[in-house]
């Protein structure tokens, strides 16, 4: 019975002095590790800082974003693009007061890292100095009649202010955004004001009320998947799939989202090449105009995503060689649970 007692306590003794052991590793571990994390994001931002648009060019950028949301008051502010030095090493925007003379001259001074960093600037200003409103039309859209007038703007802090950005991206979107509601309401047999909601119907005006308000928000990591297919048609092509080939992949504007994951293939197409190459179009105002405000549209390849990219590729080759070879076999692969066959081809011809 001693022995047994002493054998319990000599491993109580030995596991409690290895929970003190990996108490005091599993820190040294954690933080080696955030620190080779810290050190990889500071490279990746510094290396993005780089390449952004040059001062001139986002200056330019959000001072559009100014005249469109509030064209009286353009003369009313000063914008200016700042380094990460002025800031503490951090992105922020900057508002102080200006002594202006007449309505005519700028009154209140807004600094930032990035046009992004400016307008979210102007955003805070309206908001906090001016009760303003801005939001999407279905969440209270543009409420600005409390702005005063020009020449009478509220001054800050006769010090001014700075607001750091808490953390360095602000993500915007998620893969089916681009066409989930039409989706929805197609499928509920129910086309009504929402249905036009979804991305692939907006043209340039709406797509730069949109980029307005993201750069409004802070937002400076959205998604840009416009214009997609296009790509895809050209490197398919590489691998001699024609466009009679794709016309049964490709799936139509309103289920991209789930034929770009793989989830059906040419339900609601086929995809007019004029449709591909407007989008394509669509995608390059969309790119410069994210870029000129200083933004980073989630595009970018790494080594991983090229693999992923090389996977991708040939299981979408695979899908389509398998189109091709049964034909037949395009109704089971693009049917939808829960929506009846003959639900399903009245969608089709609604979409196509």
């Amino acid at each position: 019975m001693n022995q047994k007692m002493s054998r319990l306590h000599l491993f109580l003794l030995l596991l409690s002095l290895l929970i003190i052991l990996l108490s005091q590793l599993v820190p040294i571990i954690t933080v080696g590790a955030s620190s080779q994390i810290g050190e990889t994001m500071e490279a990746l931002q510094r290396k993005l800082d780089d390449q952004r648009a040059s001062p001139s060019v986002q200056e330019a950028a959000v001072k559009g974003v100014l005249k469109r949301l509030l064209p009286t008051h353009l003369s009313s502010f000063e914008l200016e693009i700042v380094t990460k030095d002025v800031c503490g090493g951090y992105s922020c925007f900057q508002i102080s007061n200006m002594n202006s003379s007449s309505i005519k001259e700028p009154e209140i001074k807004i600094k930032g890292t990035t046009a992004v960093d400016i307008a979210s600037g102007i955003h805070w200003y309206l908001k906090y100095q001016c009760g303003a409103h801005i939001s999407w039309d279905k969440t209270g859209g543009m409420q600005i009649t409390s702005i005063p007038r020009q020449g009478s703007l509220p001054r800050v802090n006769d010090n001014g202010m700075m607001v750091q950005r808490p953390v360095p991206w602000n993500y915007y979107q998620n893969v089916v955004t681009s066409s989930y509601l039409l989706s929805k309401s197609v499928c509920l047999g129910m086309l009504d004001a929402w249905s036009h909601d979804s991305y692939v119907w907006w043209d340039w005006k709406r797509w730069e009320k949109e980029i307005d308000w993201m750069a409004l928000q802070g937002i400076n990591l959205p998604l840009a998947f416009t214009g997609q297919e296009a790509i895809w048609q050209k490197v398919f092509k590489n691998f001699n799939i024609s466009k009679e080939d794709l016309d049964d992949f490709f799936g139509g504007p309103a289920f991209l989202a789930w034929a770009r994951m793989g989830n059906l293939h040419g339900w609601g197409g086929p995809l007019p090449q004029s449709w591909l190459d407007q989008q394509l179009a669509l995608q390059k105002l969309i790119l410069s105009r994210m870029l000129e405000l200083g933004m980073t549209p989630d595009e970018t390849i790494t080594e991983e995503s090229r693999t992923m990219w090389r996977q991708k590729t040939n299981a979408n080759l695979n899908a389509v060689a398998r189109i091709k070879r049964n034909k037949s076999r395009i109704s089971t692969l693009t049917t939808y649970e829960g929506v009846e066959l003959d639900k399903q081809e009245e969608i089709k011809g609604y979409i196509v």
